[in-house]
């Protein structure tokens, strides 16, 4: 066996990199072991066992250390044993905590105790000390000190060699089992015998009930950890119910209280102990809607709502739980044309500053101030050539200036008119009255992105933190998007929020809890029942991300090691693999869908009637399942030739010029000229700078559409053009394609086909660009007169049920097409539901009249008597 020639410092390198870059390495993190203590039951609480399975045996001298934080503000639950120390002949040494009333140690050696006051001048809450603890054997002493102060000494007889177990919490060793827990932290035990370090117990891990010594790769046993790191990765569940009607939220951050108001009372909850209270409004019920909003002013103590379009509010005393202002939860309300707008309220000027918001099918970028205190409403002149009307941002205030991230518009404010997601981050000045473009950041999802209403800005460094969810999905997830206002680089960090998203009815927040620093998610839905679904979720700053592959064992180097093993066979194999000859693989045809015998597409012969499609396309019934590599009907999707879903290696940007060119080239087989790409896509940058960014991103796409398999882009007509076999790559649109160009020859197999397809959703739903709405229209047409004409030779006394999923199918283009209506309607009357029928055409009525502006010609009973095949 032959092997080609392995350059072996390469890898180490690699094996070096891995090993620095590794996460179960990086300690700059918060990290370590929280303690369930007296707060909780004793089943609950928290112990670990260093070396369980045996005695650490020691001569002449035993070091312990680690590092301790302990809330000392907090006035119980600080009680307890912090470690046990117990020699194979029953000694003990101990050390306990006795936060709340001496706030000291106490070192207990067999029955004697010394008190070691703790100077809290030099330690906060949030800061770890170090303890360390020498046994001397040979002295007969013990030292004991606690960060850079004195050390205390206490004399104690020992053997020149002893053996020990070491304990922190709660234990259940003989006669030493306790359960006196003090509410700690611990991290990085290390055992020290004779001056070198033997056992090291960092505690960096997140999960398991085991954890590693790093350098001899012993274990040690938990019962009931709580591992700080989870704490910065994974959203805890605070609290979660329902409350009927609508709901709103207002916070003081400063103290950690969540003000829920609801119609009947308003909910005190505390995130500090997590208690709820409850308090009847003393006016009596209020009428709450999606357009009302709240806030809590830090200034008087007191949460506002007001209502944007009517242009009122009112206040809500947290002591007597009265309302100021019945008129602002007045039933007769006019038009709605503010919701989900983006708020932030100004304590210098004490006044809630309002930016977009969305009502009767349109965007708006409308910018209010509410004063609070001469209680003024103002529409604040603005450059609007930046703030593009806009719905679902976020938003938050740093310094003089307010930040808007994202949200859901068009740039002529019209529902019907091309709405995208907006992936930028805008300034807002509170002085000047203007805004500023900051940067674009990219879209963690493939599809439109939603923000949610309330950000936070860390006034230390810059950073911003916002809830993110994807806007396609109502069964979706709320991330955690991190950014700086000086730069447009993003990550995700934490895991994820469940997070029901319907349009106005859900709502999403995010705020800093200054005592607590903790990030707080506040989420809701007003769900059918006119009930708000709601939860509160937290989650310890700062967060960090989570790992692709999460060790439950990260600080394993165990791993590591056998993480290089891998890669060297890999190294190895490829070198062995490299020598021999690769076979070409074969693609086998689906039988049941028979595509043209020509090797690569030809987009001429769809505009000849009795070209290859009329003469080739032999349809039979359908199988269940299509499997497609590029999907184009109810979003965006690419599988690459190894079955591998590369999607995600799509930016934003490869995406449109993947679709541009993949679009131009289907028009006319023609394709797209440069200067049209640089037109459409550059059009903002230079020319030199254009046609670089052309070509880097010209050649990233060739990459990916390698992956696919015999797909090609070239240019040699002078076009950009992609061509590809559509045997070896299939996909949904040039199906498509095929049964509507040819008319003539439709049968039911080839409806239920092109039905199966579009069921899924409308062509490319999740995006959005301004040069597709012509090809969204025309391939929409083209479908729904397939359909129709079908329909308009079918008895659908022969199968109702067909004519219905038909004519849904049709409303997924076009929700108010006329001819659908009729047949489904009539569909739904010759089965005897009536009562559907009637629903369906006054929906249809309703929809008619709003996009018109006028009645429905129509009546139903004209529909049923008259238009009947």
């Amino acid at each position: 066996m032959m092997f080609k020639k392995i350059d072996f410092s390469l890898i180490l390198q690699i094996l070096l990199l891995g090993c620095l870059t590794s996460p179960s390495l990086i300690s700059s993190q918060e990290y370590g072991l929280g303690f369930r203590g007296q707060s909780y039951l004793l089943d609950e609480r928290t112990a670990l066992e260093i070396s369980p399975e045996e005695y650490v045996d020691v001569k002449n001298e035993l070091e312990v250390s680690f590092d301790l934080k302990v809330d000392f503000e907090q006035k119980e639950n600080d009680f307890g044993y912090v470690f046990r120390i117990i020699s194979k002949k029953n000694q003990n040494i101990d050390l306990l905590l006795s936060g709340s009333i001496t706030r000291s140690l106490i070192l207990v050696v067999g029955d004697t105790q010394t008190s070691i006051p703790i100077d809290l001048s030099k330690i906060n809450k949030n800061d770890w000390f170090a303890i360390k603890i020498k046994l001397l054997l040979n002295k007969n002493q013990i030292q004991f000190s606690i960060s850079d102060s004195k050390p205390v000494l206490k004399t104690v007889t020992f053997s020149k060699q002893e053996s020990f177990k070491l304990f922190f919490g709660a234990n259940n060793y003989k006669e030493f089992s306790s359960s006196d827990v003090p509410e700690m932290n611990i991290r990085d035990v290390k055992l020290i015998k004779n001056g070198r370090l033997f056992s090291h117990f960092p505690l960096n891990q997140c999960g398991g009930n085991v954890t590693l010594d790093v350098l001899e790769n012993t274990q040690a046993i938990l019962k009931n950890p709580n591992w700080i790191l989870c704490r910065h990765q994974n959203w805890k569940l605070n609290y979660s119910s329902e409350t009927e009607g609508m709901q709103l939220v207002a916070v003081n951050e400063e103290k950690g209280i969540i003000y829920l108001l609801n119609e009947t009372s308003f909910l005190s909850y505390n995130l500090q102990d997590n208690s709820m209270k409850k308090m009847p409004y003393k006016n009596g019920k209020i009428h709450l809607t999606v357009q009302h909003r709240a806030i809590y002013n830090k200034t008087d103590n007191q949460v506002y709502c007001y209502a944007e379009s009517e242009e009122l509010f009112s206040y809500l005393n947290l002591e007597t739980g009265n309302w100021n202002n019945l008129e602002t939860f007045s039933k007769k309300q006019g038009k709605k044309v503010f919701q989900k707008h983006s708020n932030v309220f100004n304590p210098s000027d004490n006044s809630i500053y309002m930016f977009g918001g969305y009502g009767q099918y349109k965007y708006n970028n409308v910018v209010k101030k509410l004063n609070l205190s001469d209680s003024t409403w103002t529409i604040l002149p603005t450059n609007d050539t930046v703030f593009k009307p806009r719905y679902l941002a976020g938003s938050a205030m740093y310094k003089d200036s307010i930040y808007i991230l994202g949200g859901y518009g068009s740039r002529s404010g019209s529902q019907l008119t091309n709405p995208k997601s907006y992936s930028n981050l805008i300034a807002y000045s509170v002085k000047s009255k203007r805004f500023k473009q900051k940067f674009n950041i990219a879209n963690p999802f493939s599809n439109d992105m939603i923000v949610a209403n309330k950000m936070w800005i860390n006034p230390n460094n810059r950073d911003y933190f916002s809830l993110v969810s994807d806007k396609i999905k109502y069964e979706g997830c709320l991330k955690l998007l991190k950014g700086n206002l000086d730069n447009n680089a993003t990550t995700i960090l934490g895991d994820s929020i469940p997070f029901k998203f319907l349009d106005i009815k859900s709502v999403a927040n995010l705020y800093y809890m200054t005592n607590q620093l903790k990030l707080v998610a506040y989420n809701s839905y007003l769900n059918v029942e006119n009930k708000t679904e709601f939860s509160i979720h937290s989650i310890d700053y700062p967060v960090i991300e989570i790992p692709i592959e999460s060790q439950k064992n990260s600080n394993n180097y165990w791993y590591l090691f056998f993480g290089g093993l891998t890669i060297f066979g890999v190294v190895v194999l490829y070198a062995v693999k490299s020598k021999k000859k690769i076979q070409p693989t074969h693609v086998t045809q689906d039988k049941k869908f028979p595509l043209p015998d020509a090797g690569r597409i030809e987009t001429k012969n769809f505009e000849d009637k009795k070209g290859v499609v009329e003469k080739d396309l032999d349809f039979k019934p359908i199988e269940k399942k299509y499997n497609y590599q590029i999907i184009f009907f109810g979003g965006f999707q690419v599988i690459n030739k190894k079955q591998e879903d590369i999607t995600g290696k799509f930016s934003p940007l490869l995406k449109e010029l993947f679709l541009l060119i993949w679009m131009y080239t289907f028009k006319n087989n023609k394709g797209i000229s440069s200067a049209k790409l640089i037109e459409i896509l550059w059009y903002d940058k230079p020319t030199r700078s254009a046609q670089n960014n052309r070509s880097v991103n010209i050649t990233k796409l060739k990459n990916l559409l390698n992956e696919l398999g015999d797909c090609k882009m070239d240019k040699e007509t002078g076009y950009w053009k992609i061509n590809h076999n559509y045997k070896d790559i299939k996909t949904d649109y040039y199906e498509v394609i095929q049964i509507t160009t040819n008319k003539k020859n439709i049968d039911r197999d080839r409806i239920d086909h092109l039905i199966k397809i579009t069921e899924k959703g409308p062509f490319l739903s999740n995006l959005n660009y301004e040069w597709l709405d012509s090809f969204k229209q025309d391939l929409a047409d083209t479908i729904i007169e397939t359909l129709i004409k079908f329909a308009e030779s079918f008895d659908f006394k022969s199968d109702p049920d067909f004519m219905l999923h038909l004519c849904d199918c049709i409303f997924n283009f076009d929700s108010i097409n006329e001819e659908a209506v009729f047949f489904k309607c009539k569909a739904y009357n010759f089965k005897g539901n009536h009562s559907l029928a009637e629903s369906t055409f006054k929906k249809f009525q309703k929809e008619y009249k709003l996009l018109y502006g006028q009645e429905f010609e129509y009546s139903f009973q004209e529909i049923l008597l008259n238009k009947n095949n």
